[in-house]
């Protein structure tokens, strides 16, 4: 009798919300699957995705208690992809969070062990759709959202969508302020690209830096404002294109790709790079790509010091 009361309690739990009320201390959450019963305030969060749901959660103060890690590429640490770059390997550490193993597949039974009352995943995961469900409510994050819906979907998933709309007033005001600074950001035209061995790589909306350059209202060069899907390996024969008064491109440390690696790359892949008419600065892919509020501070320092009282004519 009671194994069959629990099945019935996962039932209601993970069956469609909308077809019933959910129990007590739950309510109903749309996500990628559909609807679903979650904790009115959940208490400990798994995350199966470290850089879009572990960084991010992290970055709102949700009550997340465990998490899917990496292998540093150096040295074979553990470490959360995004968290320990933008709040430090301090940080993560003092959060103390349960070492779920790999994100791809998931490790169900770490996940079980760590005693979740709520689970948050990523459409990819969807196979082990049941299987979670069977440990706690399992909310799959949507493909399609922008950056501020990734944050928005998490921070209500997690109960903790008040500090989110406290966070974005405050960005909004900090993007105000950094406009006023600037003084006329749309005359300056800022140009984020990376070049790899096939060519140029540009994403539109990646990151907490590409929100920023939008929302500060720079001028992007046509190609990249025109675009919609990401472009791999364009030839860089159209690196003319790309040109700008500034330019910015990322390394990423942790994956080898260092700056004088990524230079000496450049300068054989395409060396003519040197002769654009703006200047390349590099940032860290890790801190100002994340998904965080935090990486959208540093983002608006990095422009703002790049662009304040300098005259591009």
């Amino acid at each position: 009798m009671i194994r069959i009361a629990a099945i019935a309690v996962i039932a209601i739990l993970t069956g469609p919300a909308a077809a019933q009320d959910c129990p007590q201390d739950f309510r109903a959450f749309e996500h990628a699957l559909g609807s679903i019963c979650i904790p009115q305030v959940p208490q400990r969060i798994a995350s199966l995705r470290d850089d879009s749901i572990t960084t991010a959660l992290m970055d709102i103060d949700a009550p997340i208690i465990a998490t899917v890690m990496r292998d540093d590429p150096e040295d074979g640490h553990r470490y959360v992809r995004g968290a320990s770059d933008i709040f430090g390997e301090d940080v993560v550490a003092a959060a103390d969070l349960i070492d779920l193993g790999s994100h791809n597949p998931p490790d169900v039974e770490a996940v079980a062990t760590a005693r979740p009352d709520l689970i948050i995943a990523r459409t990819y995961q969807s196979e082990a759709a049941d299987q979670l469900n069977a440990i706690a409510p399992t909310v799959f994050m949507p493909d399609v959202l922008d950056f501020f819906g990734n944050l928005e979907f998490l921070a209500d998933a997690a109960g903790v969508a008040d500090d989110f709309e406290a966070e974005r007033a405050r960005y909004e005001a900090r993007i105000a302020e950094a406009r006023d600074i600037i003084g006329n950001p749309g005359d300056i035209t800022v140009s984020r690209f990376d070049i790899w061995e096939d060519g140029l790589w540009y994403y539109p909306g990646w990151g907490a830096i590409a929100q920023v350059i939008e929302d500060i209202g720079f001028a992007k060069p046509s190609v990249q404002a025109d675009a919609t899907d990401n472009m791999n390996g364009i030839s860089v024969e159209r690196m003319a294109e790309f040109d700008g008064d500034v330019l910015v491109a990322s390394h990423a440390p942790r994956f080898g790709q260092t700056i004088p690696r990524l230079t000496t790359l450049w300068d054989e892949t395409a060396p003519f790079w040197r002769s654009l008419d703006g200047e390349v600065y590099w940032y860290k892919r890790d801190i100002l790509v994340g998904y965080t509020f935090a990486s959208l501070d540093r983002s608006i320092d990095f422009l703002t010091a790049l662009t304040a009282g300098r005259d591009f004519d």
